[in-house]
């Protein structure tokens, strides 16, 4: 079936403000979920949101469709959609408030395309997403995902 999940990816460990300041509103904490509850479609908790990070980066799993202002965060951060079931695809990088890359993808129409490199056309979006996060948070992610433990928190 493919995967339905929208999130942002940084690189750093960040504080709960500053992941607030991101999402313009206060989180709560909840409870810890496995990769395959944070990555469900059908979430228990309604307007929440799940949070994994190392010492090294960062990764939040938001709800799909849900787009958020990245340029407003000093360091490497991207956010991005992987939508298989209506074949669309939102990629976006920022380091320190410049856009890098954004890249647009939908049923197979380039809808944006700015910037070079990161991802091309024909590129598959899951495993980029996958590979960035290893890079981010260095904990062999795509090996261990189904294996690791998220925060869960209310947003």
């Amino acid at each position: 079936m493919g995967f339905n999940i929208a999130g942002l990816l940084i690189e750093n460990k960040i504080e709960k403000q500053e992941i607030e300041k991101i999402l313009e509103c206060k989180i709560t904490f909840l409870r810890e979920v496995d990769f395959e509850e944070a990555s469900s479609s059908y979430r228990d908790d309604d307007e929440s949101i799940d949070i994994l990070q190392t010492e090294t980066g960062t990764l939040i799993i938001t709800e799909l469709g849900q787009v958020y202002d990245i340029s407003i965060f000093d360091g490497k951060i991207i956010q991005f959609m992987i939508s298989d079931v209506s074949d669309t695809y939102y990629f976006e990088k920022y380091i320190n408030g410049n856009l890098e890359r954004k890249y647009i993808n939908s049923q197979g129409e380039i809808a944006k395309n700015e910037g070079v490199g990161i991802i091309e056309e024909g590129n598959d979006m899951t495993d980029l997403i996958w590979e960035l996060a290893n890079n981010y948070l260095q904990n062999n992610f795509a090996e261990n995902m189904f294996d690791k433990k998220f925060k869960r928190y209310k947003i």
